[in-house]
């Protein structure tokens, strides 16, 4: 694995940090991690884009990154213009982005409000973010106010060592354990009785509001840029009928299916790797 640059992104608003490898004049590339994961979680394939500038973000709330103020709600959108402002913070006209599940779906809609942007897409288990039917809007709203309120009086988990918390996160995701212990390592600081998350407790609490499939399907109509989507199989158990719908929305995509879990680009680095080195040299000239 090659060795990463630790960088720190110093946005009007919020402190992001990140990992980089390639030369710093070479074609950006952004990669935007999956919920409750870091900029770990791109070391495995990093090797195979040593041509790119590539620049794995903490996006904010995980990681390194600064959490939101205070009082704030972590809105899935809210990454977007959080995107927008480091791609200008680094001066570029255009950059590709990678993402993974989550960091998939934000790419998806930054790629489709500022597709002049946006030069390559590259997507790892994710096309657009998950949807609510209208009906579940008003619930889904509800249990969010509640779980704000009652946030203040939960504990933090504590775990005694590092291997603890890795198992604790392998309960709740199918993957190798090496593909874990990378992601908890950076995710982990240090307590007085030993480890708790860095990242932001309220990335536990359930949205305050989300997308109908409608309203993203009027985002993903408007991406223009290349795009390939890797989807890997069991993966995340996205309802096949909706990602194909998705998936006909766009211009120019290529599909790759691929047996493996959620966190494929992990598990299968030599695989996912290669194919992602063969689309971005060849769209990224």
């Amino acid at each position: 694995m090659l060795e990463p640059e630790q960088i720190n992104i110093d946005l009007p608003n919020i402190n992001v940090a990140a990992l980089a490898w390639g030369p710093k004049d070479g074609m950006p590339i952004l990669a935007l991690h999956g919920w409750l994961d870091n900029a770990a979680s791109f070391i495995p394939i990093a090797t195979y884009l040593s041509n790119f500038r590539l620049i794995a973000l903490d996006l904010p709330g995980h990681g390194y990154s600064d959490h939101r103020p205070a009082g704030a709600y972590f809105h899935f959108y809210d990454y977007a213009p959080d995107v927008l402002s480091i791609i200008d913070h680094f001066g570029w006209d255009k950059c590709a982005l990678l993402g993974h599940s989550l960091g998939a779906g934000v790419a998806s809609l930054l790629a489709g409000v500022f597709p002049e942007r946006i030069s390559a897409l590259g997507l790892i288990d994710g096309l657009g973010p998950l949807a609510v039917s209208e009906q579940q809007l008003p619930d889904m709203m509800r249990k969010s106010i509640e779980e704000y309120s009652n946030l203040i009086n939960k504990q933090l988990t504590v775990y005694p060592d590092k291997d603890a918390a890795v198992k604790a996160r392998l309960s709740a995701n199918k993957m190798e354990y090496s593909s874990a212990e990378l992601i908890v390592h950076r995710g982990l600081k240090e307590h007085a009785e030993g480890f708790i998350w860095r990242s932001d407790p309220r990335l536990l609490v359930k949205p305050l509001i989300m997308l109908c499939e409608s309203q993203i399907e009027e985002f993903l109509k408007r991406i223009t840029t290349k795009t390939c989507l890797l989807r890997p199989a069991p993966g995340w158990p996205f309802d096949e009928k909706i990602l194909t719908n998705r998936i006909a929305l766009l211009n120019d995509v290529e599909v790759h299916r691929i047996e493996g879990e959620h966190h494929i680009h992990m598990d299968k680095p030599e695989l996912v790797g290669k194919l992602l080195q063969e689309f971005f040299n060849r769209v990224l000239k």
